[in-house]
């Protein structure tokens, strides 16, 4: 049982540091489904080293330091434990870095253009639905429609999660009756609603500019030279002793 699919590994980000933090993310999501109270105590630690070992390959993979798989664990629980605090720790400093930044790979979408998208999944679920597909494989594209709608809610969504999606999608219905039907113009409108929001976003931020430059402190003052009367090194000292009244 694999934490990821190779669905998830095509919707991961181009950036090193993002893509291990939604790898992480993945990992973590599925390992706390799969481990359940129904589940064994040899199934809970086998998911629990396979999470640690694909976040720490991920992580060398991303040149990201400080997360190495803990060999040689007297108390594998705790080692886990804190595995995961240090991967929870490093993906914080990562999104707290990509704050504020726009994805190059991702847009926000307007509300307008959420409705519309939303329109053709629900004619892609019909489809689906009408379609003469085993039973699996319809429930299985239905399931991804809803990680759509699910990707769609999020302030930005990201192209490659959105492509991965209506790739299987496509591929899936590609040969029966039903692609015959509205699917390819579906998914077409889809990708088109994403790339004029996108299109819309680069011209608005070109027209706005870079964001003001904070200004810099203005140097320190430099100490003033100590007051000079005008005698020589050795009779200043002396002169000043003799002025000392004991």
């Amino acid at each position: 049982m694999d934490l990821v699919s190779p669905e998830d590994y095509a919707s991961l980000p181009v950036e090193l540091g993002q893509k291990f933090v939604a790898f992480e993310e993945i990992c973590r999501r599925n390992l706390n489904s799969f481990i359940t109270s129904e589940t064994t105590p040899n199934f809970d630690q086998l998911i629990r080293l396979q999470y640690m070992s694909m976040v720490a390959a991920a992580a060398a993979e991303c040149g990201v330091d400080g997360l190495e798989f803990p060999w040689n664990l007297d108390e594998p629980y705790d080692g886990f434990q804190s595995f995961l605090l240090k991967a929870a720790g490093v993906a914080t400093r990562f999104r707290l870095r990509g704050a504020g930044k726009p994805d190059e790979y991702s847009v926000r979408l307007a509300n307008k253009t959420r409705g519309r998208i939303e329109q053709q999944i629900t004619k892609l679920r019909d489809i689906i639905v009408n379609s003469d597909l085993p039973e699996g494989q319809r429930k299985g594209l239905l399931d991804k429609l809803n990680e759509l709608s699910v990707e769609l809610s999020q302030p930005r969504v990201g192209f490659g999660k959105v492509m991965a999606i209506l790739a299987i999608v496509s591929a899936t219905l590609f040969g029966t009756t039903s692609f015959l039907s509205d699917a390819p113009n579906a998914i077409a409108t889809i990708t088109s609603l994403l790339g004029a929001d996108r299109v819309a976003e680069d011209a608005e931020t070109e027209r706005l500019g870079p964001p003001p430059q904070p200004k810099s402190l203005p140097p320190k003052p430099r100490a003033l030279p100590a007051p000079d009367f005008g005698l020589p090194p050795e009779r200043k000292h002396r002169e000043l002793d003799d002025e000392i009244p004991f």
